[in-house]
């Protein structure tokens, strides 16, 4: 696998610290998947990484001359927008141009008319990848004559119905089979690998098993993991403002638990074991350095009350 790593510094408007907008684009024989996270630990990355032959390979079976096909997935990991979607032929080159004057060379392509995908959400999902793949490899003059096809909630379209009727269609036998495929990671934090417990994609769900295969926990998205080391627990964030939470036994509830707050991209939650109960507390991860943390919201949490006192 084919793999390139580009860098973009990006101030945050609400401190001084710096995040570092990262792309990495991963080349298969049919597909140039361009991944853009704000986090080198985003699980959304791992994710897609770890699709990639498969949507190679679903490419393939549709049409396995088809010209090359570009996908970009824009993670958004500050939870700014509403979830878009654009579907085109464009002419790649031979350079596309990155956000800030930055060309990236495309000498992949060997096409003017590439079948441009782009989606920008919170969480990556393959389904609605697939439907749009299927839908432009099978309809390339139809997206042609119509220019460029996109979803927006500001401006309605006739091409922003065209994408809404094939996100909502029901999924073929290709797609299905597609989904139904078990994929495991491509690589996983170490914390995780040493409490021996392995995962893997399937229907768009996140499936965490221990040593022996049997089932921890089943989540359909995941923002972030947690390792509590007093305990030797875990804390499954599934969103910015929701978590499972798996004991040292790796046995979970599979109860999710929602927290009055949530947390964007420049925060982070805090977890301390007290008293026989965790503190979760939200707190800026630049106050870390001098250790002056002074979050604004916080739960005590414990495995027989749940969610017991709110500030």
């Amino acid at each position: 696998m084919k793999k390139i790593i580009l860098f973009l510094m990006l101030l945050t408007s609400l401190s001084a610290l710096a995040h570092q907008d990262k792309y990495i684009v991963v080349e298969k024989s049919n597909v140039s998947i361009t991944i853009k996270v704000g986090y080198e630990s985003s699980w959304e990355l791992l994710i897609v990484e770890s699709y990639a032959e498969i949507i190679n390979n679903f490419i393939r079976e549709i049409d396995f001359f088809t010209e090359k096909v570009f996908i970009l997935f824009d993670e958004d990991y500050c939870f700014f927008y509403d979830d878009s979607y654009h579907i085109g032929y464009s002419d790649f080159s031979p350079y596309f141009p990155f956000p800030c004057n930055y060309y990236f060379g495309m000498n992949f392509f060997n096409a003017h008319e590439v079948l441009d995908i782009r989606i920008s959400t919170k969480y990556f999902k393959l389904k609605p990848l697939l439907q749009l793949l299927e839908f432009g490899l099978q309809n390339k003059n139809q997206i042609i004559d119509k220019g460029k096809i996109f979803k927006s909630k500001i401006q309605k379209s006739e091409t922003a119905s065209i994408i809404d009727s094939i996100l909502q269609s029901k999924s073929g036998n290709l797609i299905n089979k597609y989904l139904s495929k078990k994929i495991i990671f491509n690589d996983i934090p170490k914390t995780l690998t040493q409490k021996n417990i392995k995962f893997f994609l399937q229907n768009d769900s996140i499936v965490f098993i221990d040593k022996n295969g049997s089932e921890i926990l089943k989540i359909s998205t995941i923002n972030s993991i947690s390792y509590e080391p007093k305990t030797d627990c875990l804390f499954i964030f599934n969103t910015n403002k929701s978590f499972y939470f798996i004991n040292k036994n790796l046995k979970s509830n599979k109860k999710q638990y929602d927290l009055p707050f949530e947390f964007r991209c420049i925060e982070a939650i805090w977890i301390e074991y007290e008293k026989n109960r965790y503190k979760l507390e939200k707190d800026m991860r630049w106050r870390d350095i001098d250790s002056k943390r002074e979050g604004t919201d916080w739960v005590y949490f414990d495995e027989i009350n749940g969610i017991t006192k709110v500030k």
